[in-house]
């Protein structure tokens, strides 16, 4: 694929290689499906526009994800969305597949108490326990050292297992 243009057939192969990823990572940051949908949407926006600055020094996965949390991240600063009302009822009531399984999500007591935790702590577990990423490739993500993410990770299991969840936390490694 040329990084200097990105035709249809391989956006395409992106969004189907990634989309499903990126989605998911979308709702566990923003909390909502709908707006999720939107942040992946524009995450794959991004990608497009910008392949071109694309210059292979990480994965695509990589590079994807760390647009998808910059998209993320500015989602949550954003006056507007602190004016949505998050649990709207008429938005729970619609029946989509992904839908229900993130719905099954929230409900588990170890999601809840990771979405309590300090966004650094949060971001970490959850790319590194439900996106399946590496250390080596979170600090990439995060522009942080491999260290640091180590560091992050280990006082995020800290919390967590001061909160008396650890446990769960370490038989998922």
């Amino acid at each position: 694929m040329s990084k200097e243009t990105m035709n249809e057939q391989d956006f395409n192969r992106l969004i189907n290689e990634y989309g499903t990823e990126i989605l998911r990572l979308c709702y566990l940051y923003l909390k909502d499906y709908q707006l999720a949908e939107d942040a992946c949407q524009d995450t794959f926006l991004r990608v497009y526009k910008k392949f071109h600055t694309f210059k292979g020094n990480s994965s695509e996965k990589t590079w994807i994800t760390r647009i998808c949390i910059n998209v993320c991240k500015n989602y949550l600063r954003s006056s507007w969305l602190k004016r949505i009302v998050l649990n709207d009822k008429k938005l729970k009531n619609k029946k989509v597949s992904d839908k229900e399984l993130f719905d099954r999500l929230e409900d588990n007591d170890l999601f809840k108490s990771i979405m309590k935790l300090k966004p650094k702590y949060r971001e970490i577990i959850l790319m590194y326990y439900y996106q399946q990423f590496t250390v080596k490739e979170i600090a990439e993500i995060l522009c942080i050292s491999e260290s640091n993410a180590y560091a992050r990770l280990s006082r995020a299991r800290k919390e967590l297992k001061n909160r008396g969840i650890g446990e769960m936390v370490y038989e998922q490694s």
